[in-house]
């Protein structure tokens, strides 16, 4: 893909997840959240009974619906690849760091820029320790630190994120929040 058609279809996805996030703020999201994968998967959590925060124990749809669409919409196009790595421990950890990061701060790189596009200078310092992470992580990389290969999953273990989706699903038609 050449450098001005990938232009584009940033340009293209930043709008269409702005316009869902608008939506969504439309449909009762709170204003300065929007669209936060970080906010919906604490929601889902506490939904799942995992902690007791009540204002956030809600099974989230907008993550059922993202992880079944991308995993139909791959398959569809005949472009599904399962993938697993290396260091599944260290995966666990760092992923762990940087959603407690997300939460501290108030939510995902997504919701950072939403709140700042509100006028909620608050989010300056969430990006600024999103870029410092990054730079922090980029001099390890220099450094020749990596988590080694991936490699290709099982049509089983494929499946199982999907399946589990299924069943959130199910539990919020069944008996929503």
């Amino acid at each position: 893909m050449s450098g001005s058609h990938e232009k584009r279809n940033l340009i293209i996805a930043g709008l269409i997840i702005g316009a869902i996030a608008g939506f969504l703020v439309l449909a009762g999201n709170p204003g300065n959240m929007g669209f936060c994968i970080a906010c919906f998967i604490r929601d889902t959590v506490g939904g799942l009974g995992l902690h007791r925060a009540a204002p956030v124990q809600y099974i989230r749809p907008e993550i059922i619906g993202l992880i079944l669409g991308a995993y139909l919409l791959s398959m569809i196009r005949g472009e599904h690849q399962s993938k697993g790595g290396s260091s599944p421990i260290i995966r666990f950890i760092l992923g762990f760091f940087v959603m407690i990061g997300a939460l501290m701060f108030l939510g995902c790189p997504i919701r950072m820029i939403l709140r700042l596009g509100g006028g909620d200078l608050n989010a300056l310092f969430g990006i600024a320790g999103f870029a410092g992470g990054i730079g922090f992580g980029t001099i390890f990389l220099k450094k020749g630190y990596s988590l080694q290969r991936t490699y290709a999953l099982s049509k089983l273990e494929s499946a199982m994120m999907p399946a589990i989706q299924v069943g959130l699903l199910v539990l919020v038609v069944a008996a929503p929040a």
